[in-house]
């Protein structure tokens, strides 16, 4: 997925919901806990609470179902909350509102599967990353796949994605399967009306629930860190969720929620074969 390249995805809220290990409705720490804030007003607007702009419309990362809300970015909202000392207040914006929401003052951070590039784009502050993403293949094959081992392949992608404009700059936009969503990607696979599929690979990942036989191939590019956005006049919180960040990730908090959502599938490396997410 890129930043700048957000993509319709279609995906069954109703397995999302009852993938959820937290409640985002009753905030972190749940109701009776004994919360103790690390940050106050004026470095968030409401006493006690962390405001984080989250797109509910674009699982696996946010969505919602009958009122309940679940996914990885709701998932890791809770956690920093509960990592600050504060209950989670929800609301539901797509980046470019989120961006809005923080510069005005209304809401404190954004999780929303924010590559770096588009927090950059959106003129937010990049406060630490939480998972990496990046383009992925997958197949009914356990062979391990490169885009130039793709060549006279049969891929499916989702149109505008990442993997297609990637794919489509080596073979050509007509030595490609191009398909509205990459579940509909998937299913071509599913049913060998196509060798590969090429996707976003946190979103590839989740959907191998519903194509149990499809197997992830590996990465299609070095995979980038997806993080937190403050704005960029708050100094004082984005040092507070960075901190809190990195000790999410020492605990291993943040690999339980990673393979909360992508299930068997590896953790996506950068350039370097490195993870981003630390330590």
């Amino acid at each position: 997925m890129s930043g700048m390249r957000r993509t319709t995805i279609i995906i069954s809220l109703a397995a999302v919901v009852l993938a959820a290990a937290f409640s985002a409705g009753c905030g972190a720490g749940g109701a009776g806990s004994k919360l103790t804030p690390k940050v106050e007003p004026p470095a968030i607007g409401k006493a006690g609470v962390l405001r984080a702009a989250i797109d509910l419309s674009y699982p696996p990362f946010g969505g919602s179902d009958k009122g309940t809300k679940a996914g990885l970015d709701i998932d890791v909202a809770s956690a920093l909350a509960e990592k600050l000392g504060l209950k989670l207040e929800i609301v539901d914006a797509k980046p470019e509102a989120g961006a809005a929401l923080l510069r005005d003052k209304k809401a404190d951070v954004m999780v929303a599967a924010l590559p770096i590039d588009q927090a950059v784009a959106l003129n937010v502050g990049f406060a630490g990353s939480y998972v990496n993403d990046g383009p992925a293949v997958f197949s009914l094959t356990e062979t391990t796949m490169t885009v130039g081992t793709l060549a006279g392949r049969t891929v499916a992608v989702q149109k505008d994605s990442a993997a297609f404009w990637l794919l489509a700059d080596v073979y050509g936009e007509d030595a490609l399967t191009i398909l509205p969503t990459l579940k509909d990607a998937m299913a071509a696979a599913a049913s060998s009306q196509v060798d590969f599929v090429a996707g976003d690979g946190i979103v590839g990942a989740y959907l191998l629930r519903d194509f149990p036989k499809v197997r992830f191939n590996g990465q299609l590019a070095p995979a980038g860190p997806l993080g937190v956005a403050v704005a960029k006049d708050a100094p004082v919180l984005e040092k507070a969720v960075r901190t809190a960040l990195d000790e999410l990730a020492g605990q291993g908090v943040l690999e339980t929620l990673r393979r909360k959502w992508m299930g068997d599938v590896p953790r996506l490396t950068g350039a370097s074969g490195e993870s981003s997410v630390t330590p």
